[in-house]
């Protein structure tokens, strides 16, 4: 490994570039042996200064990833993270790559848990993989793009408008500075500049509509609210506390009712994804999500899964 590239970018990242094992394409002939076909999608250009494009040998079938490869032109750091989106794409469904997020990519590739992998002005390359993912999917599924998918409003980043809202909102943007780390989007074009201001004051303005909401929630005591508002109220406790740690485990929890039953209130959810077919989620998972609950909304709450 380069210490000029460790300095830089610390040792995972730096390993990563330094060996891109999954930097290549993949046969036909090596996709038959998995019981799988290509699929390969572009994302970017040369002239965005990034382009990515995903290999994915499908099992056709179960629409499930057997083996992932990558083809990249960008940031260095970029080889990194696509990298590691490659690693942890074996065996995985499209809904499964659909629902992975910027923090559990991100996490993945920290040496230490408490410090960011990457420089704030290349956070964009962890965007931009996720985004090319998302896109991926819908392209392999033939999903049709609505208008903000398939507009990209800024020549110098491939984000289109609803990807840069989704950004936005994930990092809850609040400069222009923060945004180009995020986006790749400068301020030396007045138009692109002008719609990105607008769409974080949107984001503030939604931002604040649903803080006075949960405010408002918060006020009245778990036992005095309605059926519907309690499900409300778990689900946002959820959001709130375990739920980015399911999420990074490529799971999640629905919540289905919230019963009455004596003295205790009896929350039912159901598993999605990678939790519901984790031996812990009846165990740790469970109590972690209950634990989260008592502490949030009533100590006499209970969690019970269903399904």
């Amino acid at each position: 490994m380069d210490q000029e590239t460790i300095n830089e970018y610390g040792v995972k990242v730096a390993m990563f570039i330094g060996n891109p094992k999954y930097k290549n394409t993949i046969s036909d002939e090596e996709a038959r042996e998995l019981g799988a076909s290509v699929f390969s999608f572009t994302y970017g250009s040369e002239e965005v200064g990034y382009k990515l494009t995903l290999h994915w040998a499908i099992n056709t079938h179960e629409d499930t990833i057997k083996l992932a490869r990558y083809s990249y032109e960008g940031v260095a750091s970029g080889i990194a993270v696509n990298h590691m989106l490659a690693l942890i794409s074996t065996n995985k469904t499209m809904p499964e790559m659909e629902s992975l997020t910027y923090s559990a990519l991100e996490r993945l590739l920290r040496d230490n848990p408490s410090v960011e992998a990457l420089p704030a002005n290349e956070a964009y390359a962890v965007t931009f993989a996720l985004d090319a993912v998302k896109l991926a999917v819908k392209d392999y599924i033939k999903a049709s793009l609505n208008h903000e998918e398939s507009t990209v409003p800024c020549a110098e980043s491939p984000m289109s408008i609803a990807s840069i809202k989704a950004s936005i909102a994930t990092h809850n943007i609040q400069t222009l500075e923060e945004a180009e780390n995020y986006t790749k989007i400068s301020t030396s074009d007045a138009d692109c500049e002008k719609n990105l201001l607008h769409l974080i004051e949107l984001n503030k303005k939604s931002v604040e509509e649903q803080k006075e909401a949960d405010d408002a929630l918060n006020a009245v005591p778990f036992k005095d609210l309605s059926p519907e508002h309690r499900v409300i109220a778990v689900d946002t406790a959820i959001d709130n506390t375990v739920r980015e740690f399911l999420v990074m485990d490529g799971g999640d929890i629905d919540v289905l009712s919230v019963k009455e039953n004596g003295e205790t209130y009896e929350v039912y959810i159901s598993y999605l994804g990678a939790c519901s077919s984790c031996s812990s989620s009846g165990t740790g998972t469970l109590f972690a999500i209950e634990n989260a609950l008592k502490d949030k909304l009533d100590p006499n709450i209970r969690v019970i899964p269903i399904g």
